[in-house]
């Protein structure tokens, strides 16, 4: 089984709906993948974020009729989860480039980068259907290779 690790900034929003997003569908396909996700905040205890999983992520997996079954509260990358997936992949190369330089800077070249940005730059209803889109391109990738 491949491992795929998806990455934003505190687990909470965009990297919770790519994991549920993408599990849903690689199941579906027979894929042999599956992946996690985690953020990259260092200190997820004192952020922003109310609960374990945002009601946007929630929200938009119901809309597009995906069960769901992640109650678990964010997660942080360390260096050592890296060697534990065959790709990462973050949310936002303007956004986490730089936070991947500067706590796992010999990493920040070797990952994938998505173009989804976060809710103080791009509302829930522009974001989401960016990155389902990237999500499906991703799974095409993968069934076809």
């Amino acid at each position: 089984m491949n491992r795929l690790l998806f990455l934003c900034t505190g687990n909470y929003y965009r990297s919770r709906f790519a994991e549920q997003y993408f599990n849903h569908h690689a199941d579906a396909m027979n894929l042999p993948w599956r992946a996690y996700s985690m953020g990259l905040l260092r200190d997820m205890q004192n952020g922003p974020n109310i609960g374990p999983i945002s009601n946007h992520t929630l929200d938009y997996l119901t809309t597009l009729g995906i069960d769901w079954d992640d109650s678990r509260y964010p997660e942080s990358v360390e260096q050592e989860h890296f060697d534990q997936y065959d790709r990462v992949i973050a949310a936002s190369r303007d956004e986490h480039y730089p936070m991947m330089q500067e706590h796992f800077q010999h990493l920040a070249d070797d990952i994938e980068y998505f173009e989804v940005e976060d809710l103080h730059i791009e509302s829930s209803e522009l974001a989401l259907p960016k990155l389902v889109a990237a999500l499906d391109r991703l799974l095409e990738e993968i069934q076809v290779a």
